[in-house]
């Protein structure tokens, strides 16, 4: 017979009962944060949106939990972001535009310190299970209802049929939305039932051909490739994945030919489907004018300078000097360089090397821990939207992008807090 000492609700003396860790509040601002980003319209005055009230809202409330449970925090990112923001620093306060520039890299902090709020709340599995979750169900959620209210008039536009931006005022950020979100609801395998999920990654998959986003559609093929020669890697071994990998390339090959014989981009352009003529119909008038301002952008860099001529100048100097396509740089890496000089590229080849580590240690789930792995079993997909992002950075600039770093705190909180055998990805506070 077992016998039960009596309970007693007396705390010792000096001490206090605890009311409550945050937990709550920080779960509420992580919901917010991540169920608002497609809300960009209306915008307010640089670039603010709906969306950064969420954000914001779920910095504070990671920030509020982890003081009340004296969380040490990590900050995943710093060496590059850190690199690029002092680059970035340096380029305002002697370019033409240093309000802006100064604007510019408080946008760089606050993107920064939400995708740590992610990682920093996602250490255990239960919580990063539930940050996955809320993308995945909210992407669903988002995902139908703009469907819904705005696909029958692109749909059925006929010849007057234009680009779906959605609430988020701009083609190519709505289908990098779409794009990330169907990843991740494959990683996670969210909806867990297969009739919820079906219908789901549809009405995301939807989304993104209305959107007409080349960058985003052909960076999502890319990564889902990747994926599965991640998938086969880990399932048989080297050898079988090289093969594969041979087989995709030549797959790819042979449709490209094709395409090219049967000018498949011209008669896509005429058809009357306006999801085709949107899409693959404008490959030849978006390459063309990639090309134009890619031109005028390397321009710019014979006489940036070492220090650069400071962030989001590319398009104010172009208009000065009467460009005949003034624009934004639309490559992430060419306006680092160009707007941040050397140093600042040098800032987003260490981003992208931290971002290549993180890939490294989450791509398998037999290197997480096995509580980690059961809420993301197909991590090869998370891996794939490294892919995507780096694809789309080639054609847009995408490094204040709030899904972008929404992506890199999801993949932090698995990398620092889930890797069976754990190693640092960021520095400590």
């Amino acid at each position: 017979m077992t016998v039960q000492a009596p309970r007693s609700d007396r705390l010792p003396v000096g001490a206090r009962r605890r009311t409550g860790d945050g937990d709550g509040l920080a779960r509420a601002g992580v919901v917010l944060g991540i169920a608002t980003l497609p809300i960009l319209q209306p915008a307010f005055v640089n670039n603010v949106a709906p969306a950064d009230l969420g954000l914001v809202a779920g910095i504070a409330a990671v920030l509020v939990w982890a003081g009340m449970t004296r969380q040490r925090l990590r900050l995943p990112y710093v060496a590059g972001m850190g690199v690029m923001v002092i680059a970035g620093t340096i380029a305002a306060a002697f370019g033409d535009l240093p309000w802006m520039g100064a604007v510019t890299i408080v946008q760089d902090l606050y993107l920064l310190a939400w995708a740590a709020a992610l990682a920093n709340y996602g250490r255990t599995a239960a919580r990063a299970g539930f940050i996955v979750d809320v993308w995945c169900l909210s992407a669903a959620a988002w995902s139908i209802a703009l469907v819904v209210l705005y696909g029958p008039s692109t749909i059925g536009g006929g010849d007057d049929a234009e680009r779906a931006g959605f609430t988020f005022g701009e083609q190519n950020a709505a289908g990098l939305w779409f794009a990330l979100s169907l990843l991740v609801m494959l990683a996670a395998r969210r909806p867990r039932r297969w009739r919820w999920r079906a219908p789901a990654l549809g009405a995301v998959a939807l989304g993104l051909l209305l959107t007409g986003s080349l960058a985003a559609i052909s960076g999502l093929f890319a990564g889902l490739a990747v994926a599965l020669v991640l998938q086969v890697r880990a399932r048989r071994g080297p050898d079988t994945a090289i093969a594969f990998s041979l087989a995709l390339l030549l797959l790819v090959g042979s449709v490209g030919l094709l395409a090219q014989q049967g000018e498949l981009i011209d008669r896509a352009s005429q058809s009357p489907n306006p999801l085709i003529r949107n899409s693959i119909g404008r490959g030849s008038d978006s390459e063309s004018e990639r090309i134009l301002v890619n031109q005028q952008t390397f321009g710019l860099f014979q006489t940036s300078g070492f220090l650069g001529r400071g962030p989001v100048t590319t398009e104010h100097t172009l208009r000065q000097q009467e460009a005949a396509y003034p624009h934004e740089a639309h490559n992430d890496w060419v306006a680092a360089l160009v707007e941040r000089g050397v140093l600042g590229f040098a800032g987003i080849l260490l981003l992208a090397l931290e971002v290549v580590v993180l890939a490294l240690t989450i791509w398998n789930p037999s290197r997480l821990k096995p509580d980690f792995a059961e809420v993301l079993p197909a991590p090869a997909y998370l891996v794939a939207g490294f892919i995507l992002v780096a694809l789309y950075s080639l054609t847009h600039e995408v490094l204040h992008e709030r899904p972008l770093w929404t992506l890199f705190g999801t993949a932090a909180a698995f990398g620092l807090w889930g890797k069976a055998n754990r190693w640092s990805l960021g520095g400590s506070t």
